[in-house]
C-alpha cells in the first residue's frame, strides 16, 4: 500500500536476509528530491486489518514469492479479497513477483493461471500490472519505482 508524504529525503534499503512479514513494517522510500513514498508491508496474518491500511493509499504493490508453490493459490484468493475492498476499487495495482530468478521459479503460464491474470485485466484495465522482480538481484526494482512514479504522475 502506498502513500505519500513530504518528508526529508531519506536512502531506501534492501534487505535480501528477509524473513515472511508477520506484522507491519513502514519504510520511506524517495521518488523525487522532495517527496518519499511510505510504504506499509503488512503481513499476511494481519489480512483482517488490511483494510485498514488501505483507506489513504495511492496505488498496491501486492508482491508474489513466485519461488513458492504451495503458497500462489492463498497468495490469489487474498489477492482477490483485496481488489473487492472499497478502498482499493478503482487504484492501481501492481503484481510483483519476487524471487523471478530463483531456480525453484514457478512458471508463467501457471502464475497466470493461479491468479487468473486475464481476468484480473479484464476486471481492473490498464491500472493493473505484473511485473517479474528479485529484491536479491534488483531485477525490475527500478520499473517498479517508476511504476510508482507514474501513480503520483512523476
Amino acid at each position: 500500500m502506498l502513500a505519500l508524504h513530504k518528508t526529508g529525503n531519506q536512502d531506501p534499503h534492501v534487505d535480501a536476509d528477509v524473513v515472511p512479514s508477520v506484522g507491519v513494517d513502514i519504510n520511506t522510500f524517495p521518488i523525487d528530491k522532495k517527496r518519499n513514498m511510505v510504504c506499509k508491508e503488512v503481513g499476511g496474518t494481519m489480512m483482517p486489518l488490511w483494510p485498514m491500511y488501505m483507506k489513504d493509499c495511492a496505488g498496491l504493490v501486492y508482491v508474489v514469492d513466485a519461488s513458492d508453490s504451495f503458497q500462489l493459490g492463498a497468495s490469489a484468493a487474498a489477492l482477490r479479497h483485496i481488489l473487492s475492498l472499497p478502498a482499493i476499487r478503482g487504484k492501481p495495482v501492481l503484481l510483483a513477483l519476487n524471487k523471478s530468478d530463483a531456480p525453484c521459479v514457478v512458471p508463467m503460464e501457471d502464475v497466470e493461471a493461479t491468479f487468473d491474470i486475464s481476468s484480473l485485466r479484464e476486471e481492473i484495465g490498464d491500472a493493473m500490472v505484473v511485473m517479474k522482480t528479485s529484491a536479491l538481484s534488483g531485477a525490475n526494482i527500478d520499473d517498479v519505482l517508476s511504476w510508482v512514479r507514474g501513480i503520483y504522475g512523476l
